[in-house]
């Protein structure tokens, strides 16, 4: 089990597993945190400094504004990846970066 991370979430801190976490989109200057169970969590913070705080070998940035973990990834095709059912964006810079970090049987 991995060490969990913590969020604001009215005025309370609440432990968050990264194993739960599906992908991290930003919205302006927040970050939207979403959760296996369809929950998320906005926190004020850049995807950068999020990505910093979370596993590097179990999340893949996707785009400028998403990162996807890679136990969630149900299909991925040349400009989109399916996370829980929800079609993430994929960058044509960040393509071969994501398929390197995946576990490919050719």
């Amino acid at each position: 089990m991995l060490k969990p991370f913590f969020v604001w979430h009215n005025k309370v801190l609440k432990s968050i597993s990264p194993e739960d976490v599906m992908c991290l989109e930003t919205e302006g200057n927040y970050t939207k945190i979403v959760l296996s169970d369809k929950t998320y969590y906005h926190v004020r913070s850049s995807l950068a400094s999020a990505l910093k705080k979370l596993p590097p070998e179990m999340f893949i940035k996707t785009h400028r504004s998403y990162a996807v973990s890679i136990y969630f990834i149900d299909d991925i095709a040349k400009d989109h990846l399916t996370v829980g059912g929800i079609p993430i964006p994929l960058a044509r810079q960040y393509y071969r970066t994501v398929i390197e970090q995946l576990n490919v049987i050719k």
